[in-house]
């Protein structure tokens, strides 16, 4: 394995790492403290933009210099709206309508969106790797949500329509800016991304009405969704696409729900059972599965 596929592997497990640590977040703002989604949503994509287009201007970086190619401005607007705010959106919902798990569940249809793309996209079949990982990773995802018992995913309607947004939003997401990534950065497309997705979501937030209340725990887990949860695991995840393939990408990120458990498991002392074990199991072999291909 090259030293550049190790590191694309890397960066992909650690952003979902950290996303999975930010759904347990985003679900304590959500349900315990009643946080509309809309503004949870619209305040992380803004606060994380500013400081990340922030710290690249501070460091020298040409932040304005994606808007001089047409190209370069069509993909970036295709990322923010369809990709970032529509997947951010569609989960966070997901999540009020239902909880973390099943969210996961139906955004993590995503690497079968992406394989299936791509193999239209090249006019060929999906070769053995690709359908035993995507069904690997899919399948140990259900299993972590469902405990093993297939009859208690109830999902509404609402819950249903925004989880299935969220999955194809994100296979957008990571297969657009695939080629602005290589040419000006992980750091900068997200920045942009995010910015751009707060403008296009403030006309909905501003016709919501806040609710909950703010204490210094909401605070706190706010800025954890925003920092760790937001632009380092964006920064990571989607930078691992310079050096693997999208499809790969999509199917390392499967590792979210495993870490979710394992957060939920320090902090809301949540105990595995043997169904939930077998799920974490069914994903790790599929990252293997990956990195051995």
């Amino acid at each position: 394995m090259t030293a550049s596929r190790k590191k694309g592997i890397f960066f992909a497990s650690l952003g979902a790492i950290l996303w999975g640590a930010s759904g347990i977040a985003g679900q304590y703002l959500l349900i315990n403290e009643e946080i509309a989604p809309e503004w949870l949503t619209f305040c992380r994509l803004l606060l994380a933009g500013i400081l990340l287009l922030g710290l690249l201007s501070l460091q020298g970086k040409k932040i304005f210099e994606i808007w001089k190619d047409r190209s370069d401005r069509i993909s970036i607007l295709i990322f923010s709206v369809f990709g970032m705010m529509a997947t951010q959106y569609g989960y966070f919902a997901s999540i009020a309508e239902s909880n973390a798990p099943t969210a996961t569940v139906l955004e993590y249809i995503n690497p079968i969106l992406i394989i299936f793309w791509n193999c239209f996209r090249e006019k060929r079949l999906p070769s053995k790797v690709e359908i035993s990982c995507t069904v690997f990773a899919v399948a140990g995802t259900f299993l972590i949500a469902t405990g093993g018992d297939f009859g208690s995913l109830a999902i509404s309607p609402k819950a249903l329509f925004w989880g299935l947004l969220a999955a194809l939003a994100c296979a957008i997401y990571t297969v657009v800016p695939v080629r602005i990534i290589r040419k000006y950065g992980a750091p900068m497309i997200i920045g942009w991304g995010m910015l751009l997705a707060s403008f296009f979501m403030a006309p909905v937030t501003l016709c919501t009405d806040f609710t909950g209340s703010l204490s210094m725990h909401v605070i706190l887990a706010f800025l954890f969704v925003v920092i760790f949860g937001t632009i380092l695991s964006f920064c990571f995840y989607l930078g691992s696409v310079a050096y693997i393939q999208p499809a790969e990408t999509s199917i390392i990120g499967a590792i979210e729900p495993v870490s979710s458990v394992i957060f939920s498991f320090f902090l809301f002392h949540l105990l595995f059972g043997t169904w939930q074990l077998a799920g974490m199991g069914l994903i790790i072999l599929a990252v293997i599965l990956v990195a051995r291909k």
